[in-house]
């Protein structure tokens, strides 16, 4: 489920079954790092959105946390939202390697992907990637699943 008005109307109907959030981290920065943080916003974003196709029923997808580096640590408010309103399930889709040595904070898996510059690649090359990159990380949310069940 996208975070829209007709997917968060189906969520409220549906609240049983829609389990799970996935909040996708990205990086804002307007200096060095601008096109890199860009890139990963459109890496992230198309992942996502594949994701969402997937478990389309089960997961709803939020819009990106975009962060600068000295107020990443907000994002534990986003998982405590996401529990308050009865989630059972709190991913993050980030290519941030930063992310990982703070998923004790933040009150959810994090999901670590490592960014490809998708920016002169043909559509068709860039599909080929997000599918492949995507189908590798739906074994991993399965495996979270799994791992929250036991």
């Amino acid at each position: 489920m996208n975070w829209n008005g007709k997917d968060a109307a189906l969520v409220e109907q549906q609240k049983n079954y829609i389990d799970t959030v996935l909040i996708p981290l990205v990086p804002l920065d307007f200096g060095t790092e601008f096109r890199q943080s860009a890139e990963q916003y459109e890496f992230i974003g198309l992942l996502a959105d594949f994701l969402e196709r997937q478990f389309k029923g089960r997961v709803v997808v939020t819009p990106p946390y975009a962060y600068v580096s000295e107020m990443a640590g907000n994002a534990a408010l986003w998982s405590e939202r996401a529990r308050s309103a009865a989630f059972k399930h709190v991913f993050f889709l980030t290519a941030d390697s930063m992310w990982r040595t703070r998923e004790n904070e933040l009150g959810g898996s994090v999901i670590l992907v490592p960014s490809v510059p998708l920016g002169d690649m043909e559509e068709s090359v860039k599909h080929s990637l997000i599918s492949h990159q995507a189908k590798q990380l739906i074994q991993t949310v399965v495996e979270k699943w799994q791992d929250n069940i036991e």
